[in-house]
């Protein structure tokens, strides 16, 4: 009883001191208190105060960037070489036609072809361009020389068609006064080698040809020569002088317009719509810029002889316009021209009309040309 008591003391006094007593394991199952033997327990050590250690920096992960996708080289193919539109009149235009060389070959006189009582008229042939043409030469009595002039007919249908015809009257007329005419049939006509005439320009070579080998004939005066056309001979002449420095002065009778767009659709119209694919071979409106480089009213610039018209105001197979026309552009272009329109006159003149258009004829050659 007293060694519990003391115990008990005991236990007291440790539980006030400062020293904390560790805390006792709970006694097990079945033991008694008075067996428990208190043990002192140490004080807890404080805990060291640790600082965590700085952790390295992590190493940045290199960005790797993609390998870009190679783009493919495109195949340029080659363009294909355009092949040029071929030019529908080349070789027909004005200035092509200025490059072609003219004359080449000597006129063969022939037969007697009327044998009157102050000239002589004969059959010729001539050379022109690969072609043999025919042809009238009237020729004055006496011994020369002679100043010639070259007389371009109008369009006569084939199966009619007689040598001089269209030009007789002022073949005639001239002959009698004194001047040595040159009528070609052209070509295809009158025993004449044919060939192509797109736009009448075979008409016109056929006229080119003849002048130098005119110019060359032993009767014939040397120097230019004079020309003169009916309808679409005296298209060929207007032509001709775009063309051709070797003529002194020119007469026109009732031309065609020089204007071909504007002659395509008189034709078309007096034709009932079909003018003809071998002088037309295709229409205006299809190529506009091919029809203004063959038409002579374009080239005026180039003409450098005296031009003299006639036409009738009552004409219904070539309108008086077309004369009109013609004059205004040579006058717009600084040239010599003289317009006589003959009031209610048809396509080719009669009576009064027919003589008075002669007498200015003869006076303007006479005097622009040379006398007789």
């Amino acid at each position: 009883m007293n060694r519990l008591i003391y115990l008990l003391l005991t236990a007291a006094l440790l539980a006030g001191c400062s020293v904390e007593a560790a805390p006792t394991a709970a006694p097990a199952a079945g033991a008694s208190l008075a067996s428990a033997t208190p043990v002192a327990s140490a004080a807890p050590a404080a805990a060291p105060s640790v600082t965590p250690a700085a952790s390295a920096a992590p190493s940045a992960t290199p960005t790797v960037e993609p390998s870009p996708t190679p783009i493919p080289t495109p195949t340029i193919e080659p363009s294909p070489t355009p092949i040029p539109t071929p030019d529908p009149v080349a070789g027909l235009t004005i200035p092509d036609l200025r490059q072609v060389s003219y004359g080449e070959g000597e006129i063969s006189i022939g037969e007697v072809w009327i044998n009157a009582s102050n000239y002589t008229t004969y059959r010729i042939s001539y050379p022109a361009g690969g072609l043999r043409l025919t042809g009238l030469i009237h020729i004055p009595d006496g011994p020369g020389p002679f100043t010639a002039i070259i007389a371009n007919r109008g369009t006569i249908a084939r199966d009619i068609y007689q040598p001089g015809m269209d030009s007789r009257a002022f073949a005639e007329y001239m002959v009698r006064r004194g001047y040595l005419i040159v009528a070609p049939d052209f070509r295809g006509y009158a025993g004449g080698d044919d060939g192509p005439n797109p736009f009448y320009t075979g008409f016109y070579q056929d006229v080119l040809h003849l002048i130098p080998q005119v110019q060359r004939l032993p009767m014939v005066r040397p120097g230019p020569v004079g020309m003169w056309g009916h309808s679409r001979g005296a298209s060929a002449t207007i032509a001709a002088l775009t063309i051709s420095d070797q003529i002194g002065a020119a007469v026109a009778y009732a031309p065609a317009p020089a204007d071909l767009a504007e002659d395509y659709w008189r034709r078309f119209r007096n034709s009932g719509g079909n003018p003809g694919s071998d002088t037309w071979p295709f229409p205006p409106d299809q190529n506009p810029d091919a029809y203004a480089r063959v038409s002579p009213i374009n080239y005026f610039d180039a003409v450098n002889a005296p031009v003299m018209l006639h036409h009738g105001t009552a004409d219904t197979t070539v309108d008086s316009s077309a004369s009109v026309k013609i004059t205004e552009a040579l006058r717009a272009a600084g040239k010599d021209v003289t317009l006589h329109l003959y009031e209610g006159g048809p396509h080719t003149f009669q009576g009064g009309q027919e003589t008075l258009y002669l007498e200015r004829t003869f006076s303007f050659f006479s005097e622009r040309l040379s006398p007789p």
